[in-house]
């Protein structure tokens, strides 16, 4: 659809046996996955007619340039990646770009909001954004935009009913400073809607129950914005699990077993997660008034269009065998236009500041950092700032390893902090409960690498070790977007996970070269900014943390000796 339509109108235009449905897309990281997301949403909009489209904000406005980029290639219908951005097309669909309000300026938001109307944009979500770390995110002239409901107010004031405003809706409850309070969430909706917002998209869910139930409360509560139902189909487990502490959702039982008995299998996982999707839908349609739903896509296509496909929303289409629709986050092909955080949001902590400080106290110095990390490993702690979720099965392997390298020298450790890691792997079953992806009667091939912070002290010497041993490579980098250093050949790719199927290519989900490498490296380093101003500007912990930012190395280790599994441990710990 062209135009500028804004979503409330084509909400209440919809006939009692009419539905519609929206599709979401985060920035990638690269600008190499940029330009080959421009073409799959093009053959996205012409196959699937979405009624808009979502383009996501990185918090604080992190991703401000490639979210317009985005937001007004879709809008004016130019894909090709060759093209002036800011040019003249055919072919588009209306976007709904995100805002978020927390850690910015009303003379930022206003800026972006002229922006998004030269571009014909008609339609803003409207979303608080990650929770303020600590009293130097707000001062006093910023204290109107604390909250979704200021920042509809501020765009009512400044743009009056240009913009058609959504705003977020949680079926079950936002957890806030650790906690759920759906009274809360119900007052916080309400106050939304009087401040002038005009429909609700919905947090993902897979208790149609649940959201069933909200709905009915809503209503009760007075309030009567047209709801759209945010529909995320799982495209893998360790995505999903990950999802599920992300955004603390309910997982039902029954979800839970189906997936724990398909884990290994990608291909299977993704047919479950279409089946569920479908049944939500479906479910929906039939015990509610609703008629919109929008689609998580995480910028991959086949599992939205078989969902509408089997809600009878669409015909049967033939859909594109892309290279990279399992999604493959910071350790895949850096072209794919899935590459980078799963939500597509940045850098954050993905825990509210309370949760944060208990967790992972006040350091102090470098010893309290690596007692840290070596809680971590042990799965003592369950997260550190660059890990969300506890460590994997197949760490378990290299616990000793682990230990020493994070642990303090106090202890006997390398005080080199790890935040990545794998164990060598020859020829694993597909089916192996660790190591196993992908259909049964494959075979599955690991290098070893590890991920760690060091002194530049010790990257020196660790670099010097390096080069009398070809069957290792690195990469290095400091803070410093102009630092960077590696051993590998400018545009060589290291391959450290492949397996080998019947009736398959050769399927290569984790790769390490240079641009992934420094899109990692540049979010890594912002984490310690973020998890820096979770502490006072004078305390000794603040000063302490950036500290380490400003002198520490982040050092990516491949051994490709994959049929020795002590190699690389030995070359690390010796």
């Amino acid at each position: 659809m062209s135009g500028s339509g804004r979503i409330d109108e084509k909400l209440a235009s919809l006939k009692d046996d009419q539905y519609s449905w929206s599709l979401e897309y985060f920035p990638p990281k690269t600008s190499e996955g940029l330009a080959n997301l421009f073409p799959r949403v093009q053959r996205m909009v012409s196959a699937l007619s979405p009624a808009w489209i979502n383009v996501t904000w990185g918090a604080g406005g992190s991703t401000r340039e490639s979210s317009l980029e985005l937001a007004s290639r879709i809008q004016k219908g130019i894909f090709d990646a060759q093209d002036d951005w800011r040019g003249n097309g055919s072919g588009g669909c209306d976007v709904c770009l995100h805002l978020t309000c927390t850690n910015v300026t009303h003379e930022s938001i206003a800026a972006v909001l002229e922006e998004a109307k030269s571009l014909g944009i008609r339609n803003i979500l409207a979303l608080r954004g990650d929770p303020p770390r600590g009293d130097e995110y707000h001062v006093e002239s910023e204290s109107q935009l604390a909250h979704a409901t200021d920042l509809v107010r501020f765009i009512r004031k400044l743009h009056g009913d240009y913009f058609c405003i959504g705003v977020a809706g949680y079926p079950e409850g936002l957890v806030d400073h650790g906690e759920s309070d759906i009274e809360r969430d119900m007052a916080n909706l309400r106050a939304k809607q009087e401040a002038g917002a005009q429909f609700i998209i919905t947090q993902l869910f897979y208790d149609a129950d649940a959201l069933i139930a909200w709905y009915k409360a809503i209503r009760k509560h007075g309030i009567t914005l047209p709801v759209v139902p945010g529909i995320m189909p799982i495209q893998n487990y360790h995505s999903l699990r990950r999802m599920a502490n992300l955004c603390h959702l309910r997982l039902p039982p029954t979800l839970l077993e189906s997936l724990e008995n398909v884990r290994l299998d990608d291909a299977l996982v993704k047919d479950l997660g279409v089946s569920v999707s479908t049944a939500l839908v479906e479910r929906i349609r039939q015990e509610t008034d609703i008629r919109a739903f929008h689609f998580y896509s995480l910028n991959l296509e086949k599992s939205v269009t078989r969902v509408l496909q089997q809600v009878g929303a669409m015909s049967e289409t033939a859909m594109s065998e892309a290279w990279d629709e399992f999604p493959n986050g910071r350790y895949g092909d850096s072209r794919s236009p899935a590459f980078g955080e799963i939500d597509g949001y940045g850098a954050s902590l993905k825990l509210p500041p309370a949760d944060a400080i208990r967790l992972w106290g006040t350091p102090v110095d470098e010893d309290d950092i690596g007692n840290m990390f070596a809680a971590y490993v042990q799965g003592t702690l369950s997260c550190i700032p660059w890990c969300d979720i506890p460590v994997w099965d197949e760490t378990a392997q290299l616990l000793p390893s682990l230990i020493r390298l994070n642990s303090p020298p106090s202890k006997g450790g390398r005080g080199w902090w790890t935040v990545g890691s794998q164990p060598a792997v020859d020829a694993a079953s597909s089916t192996d409960p660790t190591f196993g992806f992908g259909p049964a009667g494959g075979f599955i091939f690991q290098k070893a690498f590890v991920e760690l912070f060091i002194s530049d002290e010790d990257k020196q010497r660790l670099v010097e070790r390096i080069a009398k041993d070809p069957s290792v490579t690195y990469f290095a980098g400091t803070a410093d977007p102009d630092s960077f250093e590696s051993n590998v050949a400018d545009g060589g790719v290291n391959t450290v996970t492949w397996g080998v199927f019947p009736g398959y290519e050769i399927a290569q989900p984790t790769i390490i070269e240079e641009l992934s490498f420094r899109a990692w490296r540049d979010e890594a380093f912002a984490i310690w900014r973020e998890w820096e101003q979770l502490h006072h500007p004078r305390s000794a912990t603040r000063q302490f943390i950036r500290k380490v930012h400003d002198s520490r190395w982040l050092v990516t280790v491949v051994h490709h000796d994959y049929k020795d599994p002590n190699a690389l441990w030995k070359l690390l710990t010796e």
